[in-house]
Order: C-alpha cells, then sequence, then structure tokens
C-alpha cells in the first residue's frame, strides 16, 4: 500500500510490532490502548468515528499488549465485523499493514471461505462463525482478546456474542480481554452495565462536509431525486476519478436508480455499481475499490456502507434517508420487510462518509424538520428479528430464555418463547424442553433452524442434493423477478442448476452438502417413522415436502371461492398475485411470504400433494365432532371433521350427535335469526305482553318475559321444547305458549288470568281481547258497547286502570279515557253530538253511563223487541 502520510513507528518489523504505513487518527491513542489490555481480564470501550482507524490498528495493538503479559503471549486475537465483505476487507488491511499476504499472521474465516494457517495470530470472523465456535469451546481456550468491531449497528449476532462472552469470561476465561468499538457515542449503556471497562474515544480522520437539503417535489419517485441530486451537484459531467455514494433502503432502488442513470446517458463517463448485503464477496470488492483511471464511479448501496466498509475516494454523499429492515411478526411467524426512516445516528455515519479525504458534501432528500423528528438511534436488531435462530443458540448455552444473561437490550420474552415452542415441532427439542440429539447437530450446521431441520429430514429421505439447493434459494435473496416469474420455487431451483459449477450459491450448495455429510447420522425416534419412507417421486413433490418440513405452519390449503387464496395453517390469510402460475393450485409448501397485510403475500412456494398433508393430520390432526348450525340451509349440520391447525381437511355427516349438541346448535341459529323464526300467534304474544306486565308490577316469582331477556337466554325457557327438532320448519311445531309459562304451576297461570286475563267482558255481553303490547291494558270496543258502565274496569285487583279505545259503529277511534265515569260526564255530550249526525241510525242516548248497551242500529232493536231505555236520541 503506497503511503500517503508520513511513517513513523519502528523501521524493523516483528510480529508483534508492525511497521505502519500511514498515520491515523485513532495513532495517538495506541499506547493507552495497549496498557488497557495489558491486564489479563481487562475490558475496554473504545468509541472512534469512521476514518479513525480503529478496525486497522487495534488488533495490532492488542497482539502487541498480548505480546507484553509473558505467558499470555501466546493467546491470539479474534476480532468480529458483522458482516462478510467487512471482515475479509479488514483482515486484507490489516495484512497490508504488515506486508504478508492473508493467512499468514493476519486471516479470516467467513461463510464460504477461511485464510488462516498455523501462523494465525490475528483472526477477523463474522458474529455466526464467532458463535459456532464459541458454542463448542465457551472458554475460548488460546483467545487472549476478542474484539466486538461495529458495535454501534447493534446486529444480533454481535449482541448475543457480547451477553455470552460476558458469561464464559466470568466462568471460564477471566484472563480474556474484551474490546467494544463503536463509531457513534452511544456506549454510555454499557459502560453504565460495566463500570470495570475503561472507556476511551479517538479523534476522527474527517473533513468539513456540507450538507444541504432537497426536497421532494410532489409525486416524484426516489430515483427521479437521486439524478436531480446528481445532477445539480455535477452540473454537466462527473469530473473525473470523483466517487458519489448513494444511500438507497434497498436491492429495487437500487435497480430503478441504475435504469434511471442509463436512460440519462452518462455510460460515457460514469461508472454505476450496486453494493448489498447479497452480492458476492468478488462483486462487493469491485464496489469498494477506487474508480477507474479517467472515469467517475457511482455507489448504489443499502445501509451495508454506512460504516463496517472504506470506500475508496468518495467526495459527495446523497442520502435517501431510508432503511430497509426486517421485522418479525410473533403473530404471523413471518418476517415483513418494512421501510423506514434511518435514524440521525445512521444519516451522521453516512454524511461522514463525504468527508474521509477532503471536503465533501451530503444532498438529504428530506427537510431539516424531518431530521429533527427521527429517532436518535435505530432499534437493536434483536429485538425485530426473527427470534428462532436466537432461542436455538440460547438452548445450545443452556439458559433457554437467556434469563441469566446481561443483555444490553434483552430480546423479547414473548417472542423467545414462541420460538422454543416452534424449536419442539421441529425436533430440536425434547419433551422436557432441552436440546435434543437433532437439536445438536441443527447447532453445528449452522443454518437457520427451519433450513437445518429440513436438510435433517433430507437426510432421512436419502435427498441431501436437493435439500442444499432449496435451502440455498431459500437463505438468500430471490434470484429471479416475482412479476415475471411467479412463486414457484421450481423455477428457481432450475434457474441455480444452470448456473456455472463454480457461482457462488452453487459452491454454498456443496459446502452444505459437505457439512451435513460430516454430522452423525441420529436414530429416528418412533414420531419420526414417516422420514423412513422412501423419498417421494417425482422431484417437484419431495420439494414440496421439504419446504412443508421446513415451514409446517403455512402449509396452505385453497379457499373455495378460487381467487387464489389460501389459508396457512397457522390459521393466517394467504394470497397469490392474480397472474401467478400456482394460482389453481389447491394446496401449497409455502416456503416465503410477506406478512405486512392482513393476508400475507406468498413469495416463493411449490403444490404440495394431498396424501402428504393427510398423512400429517394422521399423525398430529385432531378429529372434531360438532353439531353447527347453517345459516343458508336454516338447519343443524352434524360433522365429524378431520382438522390439522386451522386447516380444516374432511367433514362428513355424524348421524350420532347427542341431543344436547344438536339444541345447543339450534340456539345458536335462533340467536342469529332472532326470535321471529318462533310461532308466534296473538295469543302467545299476548301472554308474553302479560307475563312482562306482572313481572313489572308485581315482581317474583313473576318471570321477565321481554325480547331481550327470551333471546339472552334462550337455554332456559326454550330448550326444553327443542328435543329431536334440528331446522327452522321444525320450530312451527313447538308449544311456544307452554314455553312461554315455564315453571310455573296451574295456579299461578290462574292468577294470572285473573289479575291480567286475555279478555273482559263488556255491558253488550261480549267478550273482547286486551291489548297489551304498548305495556300497560288497552280495550278496544264500540262506545255504544259499553252503555250502561258507569265506572271503567281495572286490573291487578284495581291497580291498574284500562285505557278504553272508544269505537264509533264502523270501529274508528272517538275517544280514548282511562276515566269512564268523567267521560260521561265531560267529553260524551261533544262526541255524542258528532256520532248522531254521522251515524243517525244507531242510538246515542244522552246518560250513556246509564243506557242499555248494544251494537246494533235502532231498527235492528225494534226488530228484535228490544225495549230501549230512554235515549233522547
Amino acid at each position: 500500500m503506497k503511503a500517503i502520510g508520513p511513517r513513523f513507528g519502528s523501521a524493523s518489523a516483528s510480529p508483534d510490532h508492525p511497521p505502519l504505513t500511514e498515520r491515523l487518527p485513532i495513532d495517538p491513542l495506541l499506547p493507552q490502548i495497549r496498557a488497557a489490555l495489558a491486564e489479563p481480564g481487562a475490558t475496554l470501550l473504545l468509541q472512534a468515528p469512521p476514518g479513525a482507524g480503529k478496525t486497522t490498528r487495534v488488533p495490532g495493538a492488542a497482539l502487541a499488549a498480548l505480546a507484553g503479559t509473558g505467558g499470555s503471549g501466546s493467546g491470539r486475537v479474534w476480532m468480529l465485523e458483522p458482516r462478510r465483505i467487512a471482515a475479509r476487507s479488514a483482515a486484507q488491511r490489516l495484512a497490508v499493514e504488515r506486508h504478508e499476504a492473508v493467512g499468514q499472521v493476519v486471516g479470516y474465516s467467513v461463510r464460504l471461505e477461511s485464510r488462516t494457517s498455523p501462523a494465525t495470530r490475528i483472526e477477523v470472523l463474522t458474529g455466526g462463525v464467532f458463535l459456532r465456535r464459541l458454542q463448542q469451546d465457551p472458554a475460548l481456550e488460546g483467545v487472549g482478546c476478542l474484539i466486538l468491531d461495529e458495535f454501534h449497528e447493534r446486529h444480533a449476532d454481535t449482541d448475543l456474542a457480547l451477553a455470552l462472552v460476558r458469561q464464559a469470561r466470568e466462568l471460564l476465561n477471566p484472563a480474556l480481554r474484551l474490546v467494544v468499538m463503536s463509531a457513534t457515542l452511544n456506549l454510555e449503556a454499557l459502560a453504565a452495565q460495566m463500570p470495570e471497562a475503561r472507556v476511551l474515544s479517538s479523534a476522527g480522520r474527517s473533513h468539513p462536509v456540507e450538507i444541504l437539503h432537497q426536497l421532494p417535489r410532489p409525486g416524484e419517485r426516489l430515483e427521479r431525486q437521486v439524478l436531480r441530486a446528481l445532477e445539480n451537484h455535477w452540473q454537466a459531467e462527473p469530473p473525473q476519478g470523483d466517487t458519489a455514494l448513494v444511500f438507497l433502503p434497498g436491492l429495487a432502488e437500487i435497480q430503478a436508480c441504475s435504469r434511471s442513470l442509463a436512460a440519462a446517458g452518462w455510460e460515457d463517463t460514469l461508472d454505476w455499481v450496486p453494493l448489498h448485503g447479497n452480492l458476492p464477496l468478488a462483486e462487493q470488492g469491485q464496489a469498494i475499490a477506487p474508480a477507474r483511471p479517467g472515469r467517475s464511479k457511482l455507489v448504489l448501496a443499502t445501509a451495508l456502507a454506512e460504516s463496517s466498509l472504506t470506500i475508496a475516494g468518495v467526495t459527495l454523499v446523497v442520502d435517501s434517508g431510508l432503511s430497509r429492515r426486517n421485522r418479525f411478526d410473533p403473530v404471523s411467524g413471518m418476517d415483513t420487510l418494512v421501510t423506514v426512516a434511518a435514524s440521525r445516528a445512521s444519516a451522521d455515519q453516512r454524511t461522514g462518509r463525504a468527508g474521509r479525504l477532503g471536503p465533501g458534501r451530503c444532498i438529504r432528500l428530506w427537510s431539516p424538520a424531518e431530521q429533527q423528528r427521527r429517532p436518535d438511534h435505530d432499534t437493536p436488531e434483536i429485538q425485530e428479528a426473527d427470534p428462532l435462530p436466537l432461542a436455538l443458540q440460547l438452548a445450545c448455552w443452556g439458559d433457554p430464555l437467556g434469563q441469566e444473561l446481561n443483555w444490553l437490550d434483552p430480546p423479547r420474552a414473548a417472542a423467545l418463547k414462541e420460538a422454543r415452542a416452534l424449536l419442539g415441532q421441529l425436533g430440536a427439542l425434547d419433551a422436557g424442553g432441552a436440546l435434543s440429539a437433532d437439536g445438536r447437530r441443527l447447532a453445528r450446521l449452522g443454518l437457520h433452524p427451519r433450513l437445518g431441520h429440513m436438510l435433517l429430514v433430507a437426510q432421512r429421505w436419502q435427498a441431501e442434493s436437493l435439500a442444499c439447493e432449496l435451502a440455498v434459494l431459500l437463505s438468500e435473496r430471490d434470484p429471479l423477478n416475482r412479476q415475471e416469474a411467479g412463486s414457484d420455487l421450481l423455477s428457481r431451483l432450475d434457474w441455480l442448476r444452470e448456473r456455472n459449477p463454480h457461482h457462488p450459491l452453487r459452491q454454498l450448495k456443496r459446502q452444505w452438502e459437505r457439512q451435513l455429510g460430516a454430522l452423525p447420522h441420529a436414530t429416528p425416534a418412533a414420531d419420526q417413522a414417516q422420514d423412513q419412507e422412501q423419498p417421494p417421486s417425482p422431484e417437484a413433490t419431495l420439494a414440496a415436502r421439504l419446504v412443508a418440513e421446513a415451514y409446517p405452519e403455512r402449509v396452505a390449503l385453497a379457499r373455495s371461492d378460487g381467487r387464489g387464496r389460501f389459508l396457512m395453517r397457522g390459521g393466517r390469510g394467504a394470497v397469490l398475485h392474480p397472474h401467478d402460475p400456482l394460482r389453481g393450485a389447491t394446496l401449497l409448501a409455502v416456503a416465503a411470504a410477506d406478512g405486512a397485510d392482513q393476508d400475507a403475500r406468498i413469495l416463493q412456494a411449490l403444490p404440495l400433494d394431498r396424501a402428504y398433508l393427510e398423512n400429517l393430520a394422521d399423525r398430529g390432526g385432531q378429529r372434531r365432532y360438532q353439531a353447527r348450525w347453517d345459516a343458508a340451509a336454516g338447519r343443524v349440520r352434524c360433522e365429524q371433521i378431520l382438522e390439522l391447525d386451522a386447516l380444516t381437511l374432511d367433514a362428513r355427516p355424524w348421524p350420532q350427535a347427542s341431543g344436547e349438541a344438536v339444541v345447543a346448535a339450534l340456539l345458536d341459529g335462533l340467536r342469529q335469526t332472532g326470535l321471529a323464526a318462533l310461532p308466534w300467534r296473538a295469543s302467545t304474544r299476548q301472554l308474553q305482553q302479560r307475563l312482562c306486565l306482572a313481572h313489572r308490577h308485581l315482581g317474583t316469582p313473576w318471570p321477565d318475559r321481554s325480547d331481550t331477556w327470551l333471546l339472552a337466554d334462550l337455554q332456559s325457557w326454550l330448550a326444553p321444547q327443542l328435543e329431536g327438532l334440528r331446522s327452522l320448519d321444525d320450530l312451527q311445531g313447538i308449544d311456544l305458549a307452554e314455553a312461554l309459562w315455564g315453571d310455573l304451576d296451574w295456579s299461578r297461570r290462574l292468577e294470572l288470568d285473573r289479575v291480567l286475563p286475555a279478555r273482559l267482558t263488556v255491558p253488550s255481553g261480549r267478550a273482547v281481547s286486551l291489548d297489551y303490547s304498548s305495556g300497560e291494558a288497552v280495550l278496544a270496543v264500540k262506545l255504544q258497547e259499553v252503555f250502561g258502565m258507569a265506572v271503567g274496569p281495572t286490573l291487578l285487583d284495581g291497580q291498574l286502570p284500562v285505557t278504553l279505545h272508544l269505537l264509533t259503529p264502523a270501529g274508528r277511534p272517538a275517544a280514548i279515557t282511562r276515566d269512564l265515569a268523567g267521560f260521561w260526564q265531560g267529553s260524551y255530550r261533544e262526541v255524542r253530538r258528532e256520532l248522531r249526525g254521522r251515524y243517525p241510525r244507531h242510538p246515542w242516548p244522552e246518560d250513556g253511563a246509564n243506557a242499555q248497551p248494544t251494537g246494533l242500529t235502532k231498527a235492528a232493536l225494534a226488530r228484535q223487541g228490544g225495549t230501549a231505555r230512554p235515549t233522547g236520541g
């Protein structure tokens, strides 16, 4: 590496004191770092901004500290980086500092790749690799110092590693040195938890960065905002050798920006490259390299480029202010990809990228006011991520819920408990909740537990190659455009098999085959008898069954409407794109789904055979017997149902249904349809009203028979009448009056007829029905029929006057009164005058209280030979 600053340090290098090639801001702090780490068991919290050189210098200082402690000089230094590209890049920089090739004193180990040798003393690891080593050797024998780099990013693996190491160091290796390095000033909480730690801060290597805010225009797409910012900054064209860094939330936005740049015609002077976590390491390396001679360079990056990678020559940053994060939904058991506003700390990190080499500029695509409303820091990943890998790690550690660990921010306890339940379903835990033999094999694979379980099942089915291909596809970004290819995983398998044998995903597949082959074969348990069958054919059927083993709660059954809508075994709805090739499937093994909407959007799936589902149901399903109300048919359906959690696989008649179950279902139907479905007649409605009036005026023992009470308590008064009935039509034959009487004995029934009779006999001799529908007693009778009744009738032993609706001979209202005596003496005269004119053929005596009651005309009375009292009319 060519020196760009004055050299200092010893001209002669030793393995523990290498020559330093350039001066970095952290260099003046190195003596204090070495002194702090000279003592066994030392803890150092180091804050150093991006560009300070902490990643490049601190491992060498730690190794020098170990060398100066005599017997501890043989200890190695391990440094954890949050990403593979960052680990490899850090190892390369450290090796260049020592004028060595990677794999000698400095090495690295990441997924798919390891460059170490017996001479390696400084090894850079990713979190996953480190956790597997820690589980195998909690004492970390031979490791003298552990460095957690880029701690501010708060990756779940890093948080877990810190919690486990703190406990392991206390119990097994008190001499282990621990260094936590952060690029931001957010170590206060950790320092409070670790009062023994020494806290050091370093200056950064940064130049002034001008911050500009470019607000989006109405309806302006993000890629157009980026292009406008670049055009305004560069005016005509980018200067040769200039490098710009654009922060975007994800791959879709990177691709959209790439298309926009191509349409703008900048290919002649500008190279643009993507940078995201799913790029192969070689392509990530190209993204961080300097611009080509005579060309300018634009890096379209996700948050990956915030701090853990050094991109050469950046003088301009365009920041969308957005991040894309996976949030695990414990209700659906799915990850939801959400786009959120980056925190203020992230925005500052991104801005600082423009000031590494000299004065720079950052263009933020949001307003200063919005910047103030953003959170200080992002939520730690351990509180948002899928808890299943964490649950497996904790089970391996022997602390299932992490209750004995010192967390900076603990994982959510409820999510961990649910994850342990799923581990049990996957066979990773035994009946007592301890790690099973399969659980230990899962941990050794280093895969997500779901995919690891799939590989173990495939091993029993002798389908290892297919399972490893599926695991590669499901652990990496979807290689195909879902809008074009749909959700069928078989098309992804075809794509993978067409790749060059040296393609990184093909290499990953072979590595997992080797890891799986190296595992000891487990003796299957009795409940794994299904796994012992010969693998089914064709391959598509086997692939779907393997996916179902990995994601058992996502087995999905088509709904009856035929619109590509499904119900998953876990109870969540799911839907396919309207033009998806799997839309006609009746059963799916869903591997990937976006749970952001009410119905999850199926992203990757395979058609599943019915025989597999029925076999699952035979082993773990539930047969339920039910009598239910069928509203469409208006009757009770008695069925025996086979269910697999939320899925109904079979329903057939249940002739032996008990009477109680049928009655309960019929009552449910009545609650839905209402009391109008009962065979009401005028007499039964009147009985209901008489009982309500008695209950209101007399209380106990008269029962409440209001509609509200009747509907709320159908069981107590109606159920005895429903034996043997199943439909609304059957209800027409019940004795509703008997049901309303309930348990009132005969004497009470006679008592009700006396105090609140159904009819009253009027002076004309006719028995007239009383109307109780208003909550009072009403007698509608022709006025002439109550001639001779001096005082109006009363009920309830004189407590309740009857309201008289006095009618004309034609049956129309003439007067309403509850005081008949007062009526005769008062308003009767006016009523009589009017009725004499309208009905002259009827008798209208002057003294109605003492006249002969009749319903006849004068002529009819004469023909009967009746002798009328004096009428004056």
